[in-house]
């Protein structure tokens, strides 16, 4: 009776040890899976993002109907994203050139566009009574990268590398 207790507990741990080899393979094959993955993406990004937009410049042309009835279009397209050691400078030219309004303020409560200084107020008054807080100023993301299109369409000149902004081509297929 002991022997087939070892002999079971033996092959249970045999068979631990082949689950947890799977689980390792598996992981491994999920990460290259990925990797797989990333790298198509990357690829189909700098074929929608470069490939097509450099041909279409050289033929002249922005759209194009394919026999298969596939729609092609080539435009632009807007990112930003201000990074934390620009923030303070880059919030300081916003409110300097007269677009204070698209930065947020946030302190317990919620502060809509250009209410800065009512936020600074609060904070200074709640400070002065001995109340700990916390401060935040941001500019939401899908406003930044209108306010970066805006601008760009209207042949403004932007501080980019300030805002952390930049303007590509991009290629859309609308079957």
């Amino acid at each position: 009776m002991q022997q087939d207790a070892g002999a079971t507990a033996q092959d249970n741990m045999g068979k631990i040890g082949a689950v947890a080899n799977d689980i390792a393979d598996t992981d491994k094959e999920i990460s290259d899976m990925e990797d797989q993955l990333k790298k198509k993406k990357d690829y189909k990004k700098h074929l929608s993002e470069n490939v097509l937009p450099n041909l279409f410049a050289e033929v002249g042309l922005s759209e194009l109907k394919l026999a298969d009835g596939r729609h092609l279009k080539v435009g632009n397209y807007y990112g930003a994203s201000i990074k934390e050691a620009k923030k303070e400078a880059a919030f300081e030219w916003f409110r300097n050139n007269g677009f204070g309004d698209l930065i947020k303020n946030q302190i317990s409560c919620s502060f809509g566009r250009d209410e800065d200084e009512k936020a600074r107020r609060l904070n200074n008054a709640l400070s002065e009574k001995g109340y700990a807080t916390s401060q935040r100023e941001w500019v939401e993301p899908s406003t930044l990268r209108a306010f970066i299109r805006e601008q760009h369409e209207a042949g403004r000149q932007l501080p980019m590398d300030l805002l952390g902004a930049y303007v590509g081509q991009k290629t859309t297929i609308k079957e």
